[in-house]
């Protein structure tokens, strides 16, 4: 099967939906045998869609990463300014195409990426991920290879995901994939055919890199053993929930004397807020801080391995792959309230829910559980057992396996 996978970046570009795309091109690669040719842009992240002068992944022609080719074209920002402008009028005034403009301006525009799109050979096309420009490309072809949408939806985001010309890309694909339960209601709700939409969750390969030693990255940042540690990963973005964290620090530390806060991760351009507000703290609690940027496999196992808690108050996500990765590493997880947290927290079964931007409520929870270790183990503990129950690498692969299969063979139908 020659499978052409449509996607905005890849990694080194920084995302959990670029993430999840390289690992399950990966795996289809070594487990069924696909070739698989990417085509993304050259974006470390998407602001590079709208901003020019940002630093871009050097295009290699001939670049393949474990056997998966990987080819990169630039973007084009010649229109973001007048795009910026047009439709904020329209989306304000509810324009007709309206929605358009907004993919536009969203990006990515790259005629390189379109036109190879249009012209490489594919058995199968898969396209990733809403609410973003190039989705629009995997329809340009002629010889109507079947074109398998990924959602990654963020409901709750109106200007970004109520576009009409995005949805009817939905009926026009043989199937789009929803993350989540909730995802799919959506596109139900939305006027996606339901013969056509398939719900699989991301998963990962949860044999983590061993760290150095035990205790690693404490030892790394002079951390006391008996502190209690509360630890963000993921890419440093400014719907994380990072800076309420961090504006909570000091009521954390002043109800919980040991506490202690990581934030690891990718750098994106709002990393220089972060440090300016990890420079307003007063002294004595920013020495309770520790900003670990660009950390590794090694160092982000090593940092979930040392820490007490895994907390990330974002405002939304598509999924939440992050705190599989806490799951894996047998960490209670503290999670912003949303659709897709709340599914997989099971309602808050598996976790704590915090509202977004609200700091006390945050403290209180991380306050309980550094005064509930055997809380800590439970919550951890179920979460893990749930991740080997749905969210393996193996499960979600396996999935798209069937259903390839099927859109194939000319019968459809959810895995």
């Amino acid at each position: 099967m020659k499978l052409l996978v449509l996607v905005h970046g890849y990694p080194p570009a920084v995302g959990g939906v670029e993430f999840a795309i390289r690992d399950l091109c990966e795996r289809l690669v070594a487990d069924a045998g696909m070739e698989i040719t990417v085509l993304t842009t050259d974006a470390y992240t998407n602001a590079n869609f709208r901003q020019r002068g940002l630093p871009t992944i050097p295009i290699d022609p001939a670049e393949e990463r474990n056997g998966v080719l990987v080819r990169r074209f630039p973007v084009d920002t010649r229109w973001a300014p007048a795009l910026r402008i047009a439709q904020g009028v329209a989306w304000r005034a509810h324009l007709p195409g309206n929605a358009r403009l907004r993919t536009l301006y969203q990006g990515p525009i790259s005629p390189g990426l379109r036109e190879a799109a249009r012209s490489l050979p594919a058995d199968l096309i898969l396209a990733a991920s809403f609410p973003l420009n190039h989705l629009h490309y995997a329809f340009a072809r002629e010889d109507g290879a079947p074109v398998v949408l990924f959602g990654a939806v963020h409901p709750w985001d109106r200007w970004g995901y109520e576009r009409p010309d995005l949805l009817r890309l939905v009926r026009r694909a043989q199937a789009t994939i929803a993350l989540t339960e909730s995802e799919r209601e959506w596109f139900l709700r939305h006027g996606a055919p339901a013969e056509r939409l398939s719900v699989i969750p991301l998963g990962i390969d949860y044999a983590f890199p061993a760290p150095e030693r035990s205790g690693e990255f404490r030892r790394r940042h002079a951390i006391p053993g008996d502190a209690f540690l509360v630890a963000y990963l993921g890419q440093q973005g400014s719907h994380k929930g990072i800076d309420t964290l961090m504006a909570g620090l000091p009521e954390l530390v002043r109800r919980v004397p040991q506490a202690w806060l990581a934030i690891a991760g990718a750098v994106t351009p709002y990393t220089p807020e972060l440090r300016r507000l990890a420079d307003a703290l007063p002294a004595p609690v920013r020495s309770r801080l520790v900003l670990a940027e660009g950390v590794d496999e090694v160092e982000k196992s090593a940092l979930l391995e040392g820490s007490d808690v895994f907390a990330s108050p974002s405002r939304h996500e598509s999924f939440g792959i992050t705190v599989l990765e806490a799951w894996a590493h047998r960490l209670p997880v503290v999670a912003g309230e949303g659709p897709a947290q709340r599914e997989l927290l099971d309602g808050g079964r598996l976790g704590r829910l915090v509202p977004y931007g609200a700091a006390s409520p945050l403290v209180a929870v991380l306050a309980e559980l550094a005064a509930a270790p055997e809380v800590r183990l439970q919550l951890g503990e179920a979460g893990h057992a749930r991740l080997l129950e749905r969210y393996t690498l193996d499960k979600v692969v396996g999935s798209y396996r069937v259903l390839f299969s099927r859109l194939l063979s000319g019968t459809q139908g959810r895995p």
